[in-house]
Parts: structure tokens; sequence; C-alpha cells
């Protein structure tokens, strides 16, 4: 059999399939599935396309050969020993002989002391694979929901009409989904009539386009709309408001992609723009654009899926449609305001939060309590408690709003505008609207200090109410977004100097009728922590030892309120950069060796000593050395956040700890001066951790 090279083509034809995330979904899981499998009969240079519109997907993939490559197999039998007994077979090597269709003096022994046996397997022809690569490529499409049609008893996203498979300018034999596969397909539903018939795989793309109207593949078609989006806009001299996800979407829903510009009536822009944008995205996927000032216009730009003799009839029947939504929004918008903001809270008693923690009023509650305390511990933040009470009494009363009801996007900042509208301060709406943020990794923090203790009230009430009743995150499952909320409070805790284990302390106070357990002040700290590991590592660029240094000495400050030191994140801006060059001096690792071994030892007798160090049980000078450098470093360099000196003056450690060790019998048989000894390594480590845990950069 003569082995080509050449394209491999397969393409399913559906009806219209969901778009969002279409390309994800479907088209991606799909076309790599394919590839993968068939990974055997692929050339070094090969290539794959997706195909993925609207009612089509499936893939492109050149450099394929037609015979798959063989294959050499390799099975590891019994160990040698085993196998043989004064050379003669036992039953295990005559049965793992029996299973490779071999007699035992065929197999080879190697020197790792095992039996080996080495097959060639011939490789198959892509004719003979492909039937069963497309079911299982299928098997991988993402589907939520899926359906039936005809007499059919398998289920599908979506009805398939048809399936193309070709290897070249052959078809190749196979059916899935109710249909066999040939060499044609169907183009744009509007645009072509007659069926569209490949003589090679090559041709897919290109005669698809020309004949059939369709731009199959969907970063193709998406590059085209967002550089025709983009180009529009900027004829108008506009610029498009950005939604996520929604150029997507939109590519998702068009083959032939036409771009227009629509207008609205310009009364709608007395309605808040946030509303207008996302009616205008959300419900028909149209492009609002904004002048030089990022104000709304009354002007959009929609895709059309066709190309039509008279563009002004699509665009008329659009702004037709868009005129309704958008005056929804401005009803909506209306009939809030005839109510003030504040009488929206009482409504919030009718609303369940969670079946264990209440309604939504007794949230707010909570949130008025924390925010007031966190206003009050943390004076520097000029905040009046009474302000940080009554601002969160605010927070989460636009849930009970039409507009929001309609738009759950938009909760804070309708809860901002209609703060405006009932006259309070600029500061409070903005508090409103901010108290979310940040809500993910790379979004701004509050700019106030209002906002910061409100948005950390937020964020702590969920951690501890939703971790109180045990609805811990577990792997990829975090229903209530608690790491999202840890990470929030991680960003804000990084530029404020703001102390963490207060803030859960305050926060659990607020639970006291719950009876949640103590002990997840603890849980939190440590889970917070974790968060801010990840983020400094991903977002900061630091090694993870370095960071885990960091927080290392935060965690072991958590239970030694006694030692007076500043335990914020804040202190980390200065320290890591520090710690990033520590391990490059020889002093350093000198000290950090030293640590650990510290660490060991502590560990190992935990709880077999008490008691403060005492000078007087000791006669031998390298302990007394050890002593006296020890209580002879001021602690209050490192309160104040002198670090690089209070460093400088740790590394002075390491010749005179290697001098200990080397020494002084720490297990010493007098339990008195073992118990001393015990105790001034645990004032080492005390010092040592006071900035981070050296034993974490080993």
């Amino acid at each position: 059999m003569t082995n080509l090279s050449g394209t491999l083509l397969i393409e399913f034809l559906t009806e219209e399939l969901p778009p969002i995330n279409l390309e994800q979904n479907i088209g991606s899981p799909f076309a790599e599935s394919i590839r993968e499998q068939i990974a055997g009969f692929l050339n070094d240079d090969s290539s794959l396309k997706v195909i993925v519109a609207p009612r089509r997907f499936g893939c492109v993939i050149n450099g394929v050969n037609s015979i798959q490559k063989d294959q050499t197999l390799l099975r590891k039998g019994p160990a040698i020993s085993m196998g043989l007994k004064d050379g003669n077979p036992q039953p295990a090597l005559l049965g793992f002989a029996k299973s490779c269709g071999t007699d035992w003096q065929n197999l080879e022994q190697r020197d790792d002391g095992y039996f080996y046996f080495t097959s060639l397997v011939k490789g198959k022809s892509l004719d003979e694979v492909l039937p069963e690569t497309i079911l299982n490529g299928l098997k991988k499409v993402q589907i939520a929901k899926g359906m039936r049609w005809g007499d059919n008893d398998f289920t599908f996203v979506r009805p398939v009409h048809g399936l193309t498979v070709m290897f070249n300018d052959k078809v190749i034999d196979c059916a899935a989904l109710g249909v066999k596969s040939h060499n044609e397909t169907s183009g744009h539903r509007f645009m072509s009539k007659e069926s569209v018939v490949f003589a090679d795989a090559n041709e897919y793309f290109t005669k698809l386009e020309a004949s059939g109207k369709v731009i199959a593949e969907f970063n193709a078609r998406k590059k085209l709309i967002s550089e025709g989006l983009t180009t529009k806009a900027s004829e108008l001299g506009f610029t498009i408001s950005p939604i996520d996800g929604l150029i997507d979407e939109v590519t998702a829903l068009v083959e032939w992609p036409e771009i227009l510009v629509g207008e609205f009536d310009k009364k709608f822009l007395n309605v808040p723009q946030e509303c207008l944008i996302l009616s205008m995205a959300k419900n028909q996927k149209y492009f609002a654009l904004l002048d030089n000032n990022g104000k709304l216009t009354n002007k959009f730009l929609f895709v059309s899926n066709l190309i039509s003799k008279d563009p002004q009839v699509i665009i008329e029947g659009n702004q037709k449609v868009l005129s309704a939504r958008l005056a929804d929004a401005e009803f909506f918008f209306e009939f809030d305001k005839r109510t003030p903001l504040k009488e929206f809270v009482s409504k919030m008693a009718k609303v369940v939060y969670h079946n264990k923690l209440g309604s939504q009023l007794e949230r707010i509650e909570r949130l008025q309590q924390i925010a007031a305390k966190i206003a009050e511990k943390f004076e520097f933040l000029k905040v009046k408690p009474i302000d940080a009470n009554n601002t969160a009494r605010l927070l989460k009363a636009d849930l009970a709003t039409e507009m929001v009801g309609e738009f759950p996007e938009l909760q804070g900042i309708m809860g901002k505008y209609y703060a405006e509208f009932n006259g309070e301060t600029q500061e409070v709406a903005n508090a409103i609207e901010k108290h979310y943020y940040p809500r993910f990794s790379g979004d701004n923090l509050p700019d106030s200090n209002l906002a910061i203790v409100v948005s950390l009230a937020d964020k702590l009430e969920t951690l501890v109410g939703i971790w109180g009743i045990g609805l811990i995150p577990t792997g990829d499952k975090d229903p209530y977004a608690l790491r999202r909320a840890a990470l929030g409070i991680v960003r804000i805790l990084l530029k404020h100097k703001i102390d963490l284990k207060s803030l859960l302390e305050i926060t659990f106070d607020a639970f006291k009728d719950k009876n949640f357990t103590s002990k997840i002040i603890a849980e939190l700290y440590e889970f917070i922590l974790q968060r801010a590991e990840n983020y400094l590592t991903s977002v900061g660029g630091y090694s993870t030892p370095i960071v885990r240094a960091a927080l290392k000495s935060l965690s072991y400050q958590f239970e030694r309120d006694d030692l007076g030191i500043d335990k914020s994140l804040t202190r980390l801006d200065k320290l890591l950069p520090y710690l990033s060059d520590l391990g490059q001096d020889t002093k350093a690792i000198e000290l950090i060796q030293a640590n650990k071994r510290i660490k060991n030892i502590l560990e190992k007798n935990a709880s077999n000593f008490v008691g403060e160090y005492d000078s007087k049980l000791t006669n031998n000078l390298p302990e007394t050395e050890l002593a006296n450098f020890l209580f002879g470093v001021k602690q209050d360099m490192a309160i104040d956040g002198n670090y690089q000196e209070y460093f400088d003056k740790l590394l002075e450690a390491g010749p005179i700890l290697a001098a200990f060790f080397e020494n002084v019998m720490v297990m010493d048989e007098n339990s008195d001066i073992k118990n001393n000894r015990l105790a001034l390594l645990q004032a080492a480590q005390v010092r040592f951790n006071y900035i981070c845990n050296f034993a974490e950069l080993s």
C-alpha cells in the first residue's frame, strides 16, 4: 500500500449551534482530539485549522499520512530472579512469554534485572482508524444538554444534517450521528442555494468561501469582525465600548459578517450608560460607541450575517428592536427612582441569603457591624464608624431594584446612581459601587478609605459566613467565590497597613448568634495567605520559596500577639525584593541551613520542654556566645521595618550557630540543660521568624 501525504477534512453540518463559548466547547475540543488521536499519521510540519461556524464544526489538518508510522512496543516482564531458577523457567516467566505469543528464550534480559519483550506493530491505514477517531472526538465535545431528532436513539447539542470526510481527493467511508460521509456541504443559508462540492480536501476553505459564502475558520472570521468594527468606529470618530466575550459570541452567530451602523433616540441617553451598553450587548449583541470622553453616543455597530441589496432595511429593523429594549431600560430606571434607596433595604428581609445565614437584611446588619468596627479599629483610615455603618446599610439595596433584577451585572453600579439621585454624598455613592472591587486579579482597587472599609466588610462577611457553615472550596468547586473574595482582601491589604487577624476577629464577632467554632479564624487566615502566595508568585513574579518564607512568618506570628511586630501584608513590598537577593549570599545560605536544623529539632521535641532560657545553666562558650548574640539583637529594627539592618545583623549568626552545633550537645543527658538549650533554639527561631521563615528558603 502506497503511503500518501496530504490534507484531512472533517466537517459536521448542523442546525444553528449555541453561540456562547462555541469555539471552546465544541470546535477546539473536537479538533484537538482528532489531532491527538492521529498523531502517528502526522508529519513534523503538520498544521491544524479549526472549523467553527453557526452551522458547522470540524477541522482541516495538513501534513497527514495515509498510513500510520510503525510502532515498537516494549513490554516489561517479571524479574529475572523470579523468572528463572537454576536456569529453569518459572510459571511467571512462562505466563508472560505466552501472553506475548512467543517462547521464553526469545525474551530479552536487561541490566535492570527484568525480562522484556519487543514487538513491531505495523501502522494502520487512515481509512481504518478514522471512523472510530471521529466518534471519540465527538465524546470530547462539551454539551450541557443534548437533544434527539427523528428516530435516532442518540443525542447531540443540535440535529446533524451532513458529514464531510475527505483525505485529499478521496472520501473516507464512515458514519456518525446518523449521517454518512460524502464530499459536499451546504453553504450560507441565505446567500448560497446550491451544495458546495469538493474535489479535494485542500480546497475546503477557499471554495466554501467563494461558492458557499461561509468563512468557516473561527479565528479568521473573528479577525475580520474585530478589524471591521475598529475601522468603522474609527471612521465615525468613536471607540467601541468593550464587553467581555461579545466578539466571540457574535463570531459564533454569523458565517458571512457585514458591519453596519445604527442609531437610537438621544432621549435614552438620560438612562445611565452602563444600562444601555449592557442592554445592547446582552439582548441584541450590538456594540456601543463612545466618544473621546468615554461618554456613550446614540450610535452603535452591529454585525449582519449577510450582504443585503438594501442594508437600510436591515438597519431600520435592528433600530426598531433596540428602541423597544432601551425603552424597557428607561422604564426600569424611572420606576426604581420613585423609591428611595433606603426603602429598598427593608425589602431585603424577604430575600433569603442562605438558609443557614438568614435573609439579605440580616446580612446587611452584619455588614453594618463589621464595617463600623473596622473603621473604629483602624483609626488611620479616618472613616467615622457611623459613616461606615450607614454606607454598609445601602450596599445591597439595589439588589431589590427592577434594573438589577433585569441586569444582575449592574449591582453596585445602580446603587451608586440611585444613591446620587437620593442626595447621598459622592463618597458614599462611590463606595456603594466600589465595594465589589477588586472583582478579579487585575481589577482596580477601591479608591477611597470608606470604599476600602465596606469592601473589606463585604468580602470578610462572605468568607466567615460561608466558611462557618462548612461550604469550604474543594478542587475547582467554589460556588460562593470564596477564593475571589480572599484574593480581593489580599490585594487591598498589600496596599494598606491593616492587620488581617484583627479583621477576621471583628467579622467572627458579627456571627455570634451562629455559634461558629473559633478555629475558623485560623483556618481563614491560612486560606487568605494561600491566596496571597498564589497572587505574589503568578502576578508578582516572585519564586514560591521566597513568598512562602515571608508568609510563613505571618502564620507563625498569628498566635504571637506579644511580638509587637507589623503583621500586615504591606511589609511584603520591601521584604520580597530583599529576600530575592538574599539567596546569593553565602552567609545567608549558612543561616538558612542552620535554621532548618533548628526547626527539625524543635518539631521533634515540641512537647518535651517549656520555659525561658536561663543563662545561669550554661558553662559552654559557644552556647554563651549564641545566647549573647540572640538576646542582643534589637527587635525594634524589625518592628520599625528596618529589614536591611535587621537581616544584616541576623546574618552574623551563621558562624555562631555553626560553632554551637559543632560543640554543643543539645539533647544533653541532664534534662534541665537539654530543656534550657531547646529554649535557646526556640529564642533563635522567634528572631528568625520575625521577618521570614528561613527554613522555607532552603
